[in-house]
């Protein structure tokens, strides 16, 4: 298993914070630990061997700080300023050889989670948290026996079961699924999309094996106002 990170966008919705610094970079205590650094020692936790980074803005700045990391390939996606998240990952998938877990640089979840997530069986396995969300959470509704009917943030907060968390286990079969549907999507010439679009044409036609998993009690922040950095630094900072 490998594992493909998330970190071409700026954050510009935290302002002065990351104005130069890629959102990934930003220091979770005094040390100078970063939120990528996080990811990267539990992904270390598990003994991930091969860690791909999808980077765009101020690429070189997580370039020279993973540079020590045998582990780490760059990839660089030149349109991260024109695309949403399927972009950054189509650009990962012809490097993509084996089961990937998929993650952002500024999401970070307890030790438990990625535990679990990893036994989780299923071609695609969607960690969630059953809470009441707002318009911004990247929501998920519910059926029968935890199946997933809706994977989106254009939907009714008040139908949601909770927010899908950003990270997941996708199984190798997966990748060229993922890259038949994200082309299908472009050639629409709208390269605004987020990965859950993917997730979201295989619940409609019924064609991969999907997997949800309530995170219950375990941690884990979305960084992407400065309520939530500061929230990250209290968490896990230590």
């Amino acid at each position: 298993m490998i594992a493909v990170i998330m970190a071409a966008g700026k954050g510009s919705r935290l302002g002065e914070y990351t104005t130069n610094l890629p959102k990934s970079l930003l220091p979770l205590n005094d040390s100078g630990k970063t939120l990528l650094d996080y990811n990267l020692d539990i992904l270390d936790a598990l003994e991930i061997k091969r860690i791909l980074i999808v980077t765009g803005f101020n690429s070189e700045l997580i370039e020279k700080h993973t540079s020590s990391n045998a582990k780490v390939e760059i990839i660089y996606n030149p349109f991260w300023d024109n695309c949403n998240v399927l972009g950054s990952l189509y650009v990962a998938l012809n490097h993509i050889d084996d089961d990937f877990l998929f993650l952002h640089a500024d999401t970070l979840a307890n030790l438990k989670i990625w535990q679990i997530l990893e036994k989780t069986n299923g071609d695609m396995v969607l960690p969630f948290e059953r809470k009441k969300c707002g318009e911004e959470e990247m929501k998920v509704v519910l059926g029968e026996n935890n199946a997933l009917l809706n994977i989106t943030k254009e939907i009714d907060p008040e139908k949601s079961q909770g927010e899908f968390l950003g990270i997941a286990k996708f199984s190798k079969k997966t990748v060229s699924y993922f890259k038949q549907k994200a082309e299908e999507l472009f050639k629409k010439g709208n390269l605004n999309h987020y990965m859950e679009a993917v997730v979201q044409s295989a619940i409609q036609n019924q064609d991969i094996d999907i997997t949800v998993m309530d995170i219950l009690d375990n941690q884990f922040v979305e960084v992407d106002f400065e309520e939530d950095y500061q929230k990250a630094k209290q968490l896990f900072g230590a």
